[in-house]
């Protein structure tokens, strides 16, 4: 199961305070915090252009190295 905070992780565990094992669960979940946010990694479009794959690695026009033959 993925949760993004502590208060969807005990309602579905439904560990009651109080015991051993709700009150870990509880100084566990406290030891996270749930207002930051992973940073998101910058993206280097001349790395990507030199290394990458995907379609933004790709010139714009995928027919500018096409010609028609008649």
């Amino acid at each position: 199961m993925g949760f993004t905070n502590a208060s969807e992780v005990l309602k579905f565990i439904r560990w009651p305070k109080g015991t051993p094992t709700g009150d870990a669960v509880r100084e566990w979940l406290a030891g996270f915090d749930d207002s930051a946010e992973a940073p998101t990694p910058g993206l280097d479009l001349a790395q990507v252009a030199k290394e990458g794959f995907g379609p933004e690695a790709h010139d714009d026009d995928p027919t500018a190295e096409t010609k028609m033959v008649t």
